[in-house]
C-alpha cells in the first residue's frame, strides 16, 4: 500500500512516498542519485518477486528510503535562512549622502589656494567648532584624516560636516573600516569610492590617499598603485607639491598608539625617493609635527634623521620630509608622555591644519598653520619652500580673504576605551 504525504513549506509543497511494509515501487533514479540506489529501493518493496517472506526487510528498507528522500537537515537550514532574510530586510538600509565628495579634482590653474586636514572627528560640541573653525578660512579642500564617527553608522558625522560639502576628500581609519559594513557601505557610496586608496591632482598640488588599514604591504594592489603612483608624479613637470594622507602615523611621540614600523619601513623610503613633502596622519588624538626629516636606514627607522632642526623655513630640495600628526578633531584627547627629538611642536589641543600653496615663478611656498579653536590663536606655523619645476607659466595672483573667526572651546571628552591591537607597531 502506498501512502502519500505532504509536508508544506514556504509556498510549494513537497510530496513524499512513504514505503510503510515495504510494498510499492522505489523512487525515481534521478531522485535516489544513482541507478543502484533505485533499483535496490524497488528489490526492497517488491519482496514478493525476490520470493520468501520479507516483510521486515521491506519495512527497514522503506523507513531508510523515507529519511534518505526526506532532509530534515535541510528544512532546518531553510528555515534559518528565511529567518535572516526576514532580520535583514527588516534593518533599514545604510543612508548615502550626496555632494560631499571634492568637485574640483583635476583644476590645472596656478592660483593660490589652500586647504585643511584633520582627523579622529566623533561628533560633540568640539567637532563642530573644529568645523566652524575650517569652515571660517574658506578652504577650497577639506582631508579628513580617518576615524571620522565613532558611532554605529556615519549619519551624525555627515550632519556635522554638511557647511564643508563639495569639498571633501576622506582618509579611512579604524571606525570606517572596523564598525561593520553597513557604515562602511556609507562612505564607499557617499564617495563614490573603487578601493581604499586614490590619488588626484589639484592646482599643481598631487595627493595620495593610503589606506593604512587595507592591505599594503609589499606586492600588495596598494603597494604597487603607490608606487608607480608617486613615480609617475615625480616626473610630472605640472606637478609642484606631492602630499600624502595616512591614518595609521609613521612617526609619533610616546602617546596612547605608537607608530606602525612596517607601514614606514615599506613606505617611508619610497616617499623620500620620489621627493613627498608633506605626510598629514592621525590616530592619536593630539598633535605633532616633525622637523624635516629622513629615513633612518642604518640604525632604528623609529629614530629617523633630522635634516634640518629650524622649527620653520624649509627647502624640499635639500631637507626631507614634514610629517604633520592631526588627531584634533573633537574626540577627546591622547597625553604625551613626552616630546621625540625629531618633533618640533606638539600639544593637546582642538583645531585643524591649514595648508596654503602660494605660486609664483620660480618659487612656490607651502605654509601649514594649526588654528585652535579657542580664540582662534596660532599654534604651531611652518613653511616649505622649492623651485617650481616648469617656469614656462603665468602666474593667476589670487590672495586669500579668510576671516579668521572666534570660537570657545571645550574640555575635552574623557578618553575613549578602544585601543585597536597593532601588530605592524614599534615595540
Amino acid at each position: 500500500m502506498i501512502s502519500p504525504l505532504s509536508v508544506r513549506y514556504s509556498s510549494e509543497p513537497i510530496l513524499l512516498t512513504v514505503y510503510a511494509n515495504g510494498e510499492g515501487e522505489g523512487g525515481d533514479e534521478g531522485e535516489q542519485g544513482d541507478d543502484e540506489g533505485g533499483g535496490h529501493g524497488r528489490r526492497g518493496g517488491d519482496h514478493d518477486d525476490q520470493g520468501g517472506d520479507h516483510d521486515d526487510e521491506g519495512d527497514d528498507e522503506g523507513e531508510r528510503h523515507f529519511r534518505k528522500f526526506f532532509n530534515f537537515k535541510q528544512l532546518e537550514r531553510d528555515d534559518e535562512h528565511k529567518k535572516e532574510s526576514k532580520k535583514e530586510s527588516a534593518e533599514p538600509k545604510p543612508k548615502t549622502y550626496d555632494g560631499y565628495n571634492f568637485v574640483k579634482d583635476g583644476d590645472k590653474k596656478r592660483k593660490e589656494f589652500n586647504f585643511a586636514a584633520v582627523g579622529d572627528f566623533g561628533c560633540s560640541k568640539n567637532t563642530k567648532k573644529t568645523i566652524n573653525n575650517i569652515e571660517d578660512k574658506k578652504p577650497e579642500l577639506v582631508l579628513p584624516l580617518g576615524d571620522l564617527s565613532y558611532q554605529s553608522t556615519a549619519d551624525c558625522w555627515f550632519d556635522v560636516m554638511s557647511p564643508l560639502k563639495s569639498k571633501i576628500m576622506i582618509t579611512l581609519g579604524f571606525h570606517e573600516v572596523n564598525d561593520g559594513k553597513s557604515k562602511m557601505n556609507q562612505y564607499i557610496n557617499s564617495f563614490d569610492l573603487d578601493k581604499h586608496y586614490n590619488s588626484f591632482d589639484y592646482r599643481h598640488v598631487h595627493f595620495v590617499t593610503m589606506a593604512s588599514e587595507s592591505k599594503f604591504e609589499e606586492g600588495s594592489a596598494q603597494y604597487k598603485f603607490i608606487n608607480e603612483d608617486l613615480k609617475k608624479a615625480s616626473e610630472n613637470k605640472d606637478i609642484d607639491w606631492i602630499v600624502v594622507t595616512t591614518y595609521g602615523p609613521f612617526y609619533t611621540s610616546p602617546s596612547t598608539h605608537k607608530a606602525e614600523k612596517v607601514l614606514r619601513d615599506i613606505y617611508h623610503p619610497i616617499f623620500e625617493k620620489y621627493k613627498v613633502d608633506l605626510v598629514l596622519q592621525a590616530h592619536n588624538h593630539n598633535y605633532q609635527r616633525t622637523y624635516p626629516i629622513s629615513y633612518n636606514s642604518a640604525g632604528d627607522s623609529s629614530e629617523p634623521i633630522v635634516t634640518k632642526q629650524n622649527t620653520t623655513g624649509y627647502n624640499n630640495i635639500t631637507d626631507g620630509t614634514v610629517f604633520a600628526l592631526v588627531g584634533t578633531g573633537g574626540e577627546s584627547f591622547y597625553p604625551l608622555a613626552s616630546q621625540a627629538p625629531y618633533v618640533a611642536s606638539q600639544f593637546g589641543k582642538f583645531g585643524f591644519l591649514d595648508i596654503d600653496i602660494s605660486n609664483g615663478n620660480p618659487h612656490t611656498k607651502l605654509t601649514g598653520t594649526f588654528y585652535d579653536n579657542k580664540g582662534d590663536a596660532i599654534l604651531d606655523q611652518f613653511t616649505i619652500e622649492k623651485e617650481i619645476k616648469n617656469t614656462d607659466v603665468d602666474i593667476v595672483p589670487d590672495p586669500l580673504s579668510a576671516s579668521h573667526g572666534s570660537h570657545a572651546s571645550q574640555d575635552s571628552n574623557p578618553n575613549r576605551d578602544y585601543l585597536p591591537s597593532c601588530n605592524y607597531c614599534d615595540k
